[in-house]
């Protein structure tokens, strides 16, 4: 026998009904429940708040708004009642207090969210659910430096929250990269990768080292190919002067078929700048012409090909090459690129015995020399504590006929790395060498 259910029983039925509507995400239906819910009595406290949850879903936040707005809702027993003339605030509910802050910041009033939200957060500051919701409307509204605080609260509270550690350690990678480091925690595969960018940001280049090796290994294990991992890696291994390592790297990276043309014809240029470290022009030249084959009015690649051809002797290379880059860019701007090269160049020669020696010696990049120098200097300033910069430094020195500099600085490289091969031979060929011209530049066929 079916009994006639009672004004309660109707009500908690249609709520039940509609939560699971809601669970369902069928949120016409819950809205359907509700409003039966609230036709049988407009004040009811679940009803209302479940309204407002469902019109969040619902993306209507300003009915969610409206209703909360038709009840107050107070804790049993936590301060004056609804029918009082003066309620506690302190007595409202935080699961409605934070609800609200919901429905405010999605109507675009993130300031009073996040008002609200700090209140909560100090009246309840064990809630990792508030903190996280703080956090989140903080770095909405551009307030880094307390959303990086309000994580810290909730990783004190909950130091298994590794979601909440990355985005710390994101929110402090411009201004401290050190810190950012640290937030990360225990390093492993979900973060390596950022912990190795971060390692670079600090300078602290064996560790990103030793991070990198470790992903490119687990991604050669899996018979895998990430071109901007090979790249990045290879980055590192250049400023540490391991130059064969990053050769490696790079052509890697050139195995990974996704890369754009854009994107191959940058890692054919840095290939040819290693070329360039190491001694090998010819094999520079070539890597320069396949990126000038991908992007053609690329004035890097071109001032690359018309230095590998000085080098080489090849001067109808160099008349049609230059006749190129002429076209792509100024006077001015060609001198600069040729002379940014200049550091680059491991055969770079010792001092010629007379100014007329060396003019013909350098020409046409002597004039540029100097800026050269004083470009490396500042670069020396900015990064210390890369090898990579200190033997650049001394090669464009060697060029300029300043050996005694040229052999302080790529003594530093060497304190730096030990192992950083060019260095080393830099270094003995400063130590036997009398001042005069010897380089010796291999044929370029192109």
């Amino acid at each position: 026998m079916n009994h006639p259910l009672s004004h309660q029983e109707a009500i908690e039925r249609a709520l039940d009904h509609a939560q699971l509507a809601l669970a369902g995400n069928l949120l016409d239906a819950a809205l359907d429940h509700v409003r039966e819910a609230l036709r049988r009595d407009p004040g009811h406290t679940q009803a209302r708040l479940l309204e407002a949850r469902i019109r969040l879903r619902r993306h209507e936040p300003r009915l969610a708004l409206t209703a909360l707005d038709q009840h107050t809702y107070y804790e049993p027993g936590a301060g004056p009642g609804p029918t009082e003339s003066a309620p506690d605030p302190h007595a409202v509910r935080p699961d409605v207090d934070m609800l609200r802050a919901t429905a405010l910041a999605a109507a675009g009033r993130v300031d009073l969210a996040t008002a609200l939200a700090e209140s909560l957060a100090e009246r309840f500051p064990g809630d990792t659910g508030i903190l996280r919701a703080l956090a989140g409307m903080q770095i909405h509204d551009g307030r880094v430096r307390e959303a990086a605080e309000t994580l810290a609260q909730v990783l004190e509270l909950d130091p298994s929250d590794r979601a909440s550690a990355r985005l710390r350690s994101d929110l402090l990678t411009h201004a401290q990269p050190d810190a950012a480091l640290d937030a990360l925690g225990p390093i492993d595969d979900t973060n390596r990768r950022r912990a190795a960018r971060l390692c670079v940001s600090c300078h602290r280049l064996p560790e990103a080292q030793a991070h990198y090796t470790h992903l490119l290994g687990e991604l050669q294990d899996a018979q895998e190919t990430d071109a901007d991992l090979c790249c990045e890696a290879a980055e590192v291994s250049e400023q540490l002067g391991e130059n064969a390592q990053a050769l490696d790297r790079l052509h890697a990276a050139l195995e990974d078929h996704r890369q754009t043309d854009a994107a191959r014809a940058l890692t054919l240029r840095r290939i040819a700048r290693l070329y360039l470290h190491t001694g090998r022009p010819q094999q520079s030249g070539r890597a320069y012409y396949g990126a000038v084959r991908l992007t053609p009015d690329d004035p890097l690649a071109w001032a690359g090909l018309v230095f590998c051809a000085q080098q080489a002797d090849k001067p109808r290379l160099v008349s049609r090459a230059d006749r190129v880059l002429r076209r792509l860019t100024t006077r001015a701007r060609r001198r600069e690129l040729l002379a940014e090269l200049v550091p680059h160049a491991a055969a770079a020669p010792l001092a010629a015995d007379t100014p007329t020696e060396a003019a013909a010696l350098h020409s046409p990049l002597q004039r540029m020399l100097a800026d050269a120098a004083r470009v490396m200097k500042k670069t020396a300033s900015k990064y210390p504590d890369r090898a990579d910069v200190h033997y650049h430094r001394a090669v464009c020195d060697v060029a300029r006929g300043e050996t005694a500099d040229a052999a302080r600085w790529v003594n530093h490289a060497l304190t730096l790395n030990p192992r950083y091969a060019q260095a080393q031979t830099l270094a003995d060929r400063l130590t036997v060498a009398e001042p005069g011209p010897d380089p010796e530049f291999v044929s370029l066929d192109i």
